[in-house]
Order: structure tokens, then sequence, then C-alpha cells
């Protein structure tokens, strides 16, 4: 499994006053096998092998973001669990978004234009 994150930038993502649980390490490897997926669906050719670093920062941020996201919602049904005040609750877009940009998911690969085709290679006949 590719290594683009670990428990040491999750607990630098998350800060010093959080103390990380036992299932910390199953949203590393969650996230990582998830985002080598999704850049593997999407047509990236990454190393995936294992132990395998990120194609590069982005990638590894993205990764560990995915990663703090599965921490945060472990135990909740809906979204990370808060304790703002309820009476003025408003659902918020999540960070979903910015993790699929930093991982280049959600947008096909660029690829090499068409070959161009010569004007004599075919043309129409009108007629018998």
């Amino acid at each position: 499994m590719v290594a683009w994150t670990d428990l040491a930038r999750l607990q630098r993502a998350l800060g010093p006053s959080v103390t990380l649980d036992a299932s910390a390490q199953d949203c590393v490897d969650a996230a990582n096998a998830w985002a080598a997926r999704k850049r593997r669906e999407a047509g990236y050719d990454d190393d995936q092998t294992d132990l395998a670093p990120a194609p590069g920062p982005d990638v590894a941020f993205g990764t560990t973001l995915y990663a703090i996201a599965l921490w945060r919602e472990r135990a909740s049904t809906e979204g990370y669990a808060s304790f703002d005040d309820l009476a003025a609750y408003v659902p918020t877009g999540g960070s979903a978004g910015q993790i699929r940009r930093l991982l280049g998911i959600g947008r096909a690969v660029v690829d090499a234009p068409p070959a161009a085709v010569s004007a004599t290679a075919r043309r129409w006949r009108w007629g018998p």
C-alpha cells in the first residue's frame, strides 16, 4: 500500500492537543488506499508499490486531509461531531471538494491531442 500520509502527518495537522486513538492508523490506511484508488481510476499512473511516496506535496496533503475527515467522522452519522450552538446550525460544504482538487480527481487526465488527419485520407463522394 502507498504511504502518502502517516500518523505523524495526521498528528501535525490535528495539532498537539489532540490525542490519537487506536482508530487513527485505520483512518491513515483507509485514506492512503482511497486516494491511490481514486487517482488510478482518474487515469493517473502513480507508483503503487508498497510504501511509495506521494507523487507530490499536494497529493500528500489531500490524503492527509482525507485521513483527518475520516478520523473526525469515526463515530458520527453525518459529518464530524461539533459543539456549536445547534440553534444556529448551518450545514457546511465540507472539505471533500478541496480533497478532490488536491488529489487531482474528478477531472479527466489531459490526453494527447488526436493525430492530424491528412486532407486526402478520406473524401466524401457525392452521387453514383
